[in-house]
C-alpha cells in the first residue's frame, strides 16, 4: 500500500510505504497551538515506511527547549512530517494525505487539556487517555502488524 502526500502549496511531497492501523487527535496545549485549532490529528508510522519525494529544503524546524519540534514548510507554512525525537517514527499530519483508508483504530490523547469549547463524539473505535500514553503502549498502538 502506498499513501501519497503535500503541503498546502505542493513543494513538500512524500509517501507512506504502509496502511494506516492508528489514527490520533491530541488536545495538549502544544499541538492545539501548532494545529491553530482544538487538537492536532495525526498518525505516526515507522520511519522505515516513509520516503520524501520532494521539498527538504523548504522545511523550517522549530524545536522548545522541552523538545516539542515544529517542521513547516518555508513557503505555505504547512505542518510536514518529522521524526519524533530520537525514536523510529514519524509524525504524520493527516490533513496531508490525499487519501486515507478507515483506520482500525482512533484514539485521543491530553483530553485532560481539552479545550472547553470542543464537542467530540465517541465511537466504539476510540480509545480515550487523559495524558499522553508511555512511549511501550504508543509503539502498540501504532505499529503495523
Amino acid at each position: 500500500m502506498m499513501l501519497n502526500g503535500q503541503c498546502l502549496c505542493g513543494e513538500i511531497k512524500f509517501q507512506l510505504h504502509q496502511k494506516i492501523k492508528t489514527v490520533y487527535q491530541c488536545h495538549c496545549s502544544l499541538c492545539k497551538k501548532q494545529s491553530g485549532t482544538h487538537a492536532n490529528h495525526a498518525t505516526m508510522i515507522n520511519q522505515q515506511y516513509f520516503e520524501w519525494l520532494q521539498g527538504i529544503s523548504l522545511i523550517q524546524t522549530y524545536r522548545k527547549a522541552s523538545g516539542f519540534c515544529s517542521c513547516f514548510c518555508t513557503q505555505c507554512g504547512s505542518p510536514v512530517p518529522n521524526q519524533i525525537g530520537s525514536s523510529v517514527y514519524m509524525w504524520i499530519p493527516l490533513g496531508l494525505l490525499e487519501s486515507v483508508t478507515a483506520p482500525e483504530q482512533r484514539v485521543n490523547f491530553c483530553l485532560s487539556s481539552k479545550a472547553d469549547w470542543e464537542v467530540s463524539g465517541s465511537a466504539s473505535t476510540t480509545t480515550d487517555y487523559m495524558e499522553l500514553p508511555s512511549w511501550t503502549e504508543l509503539s502498540l498502538l501504532f505499529d503495523a502488524e
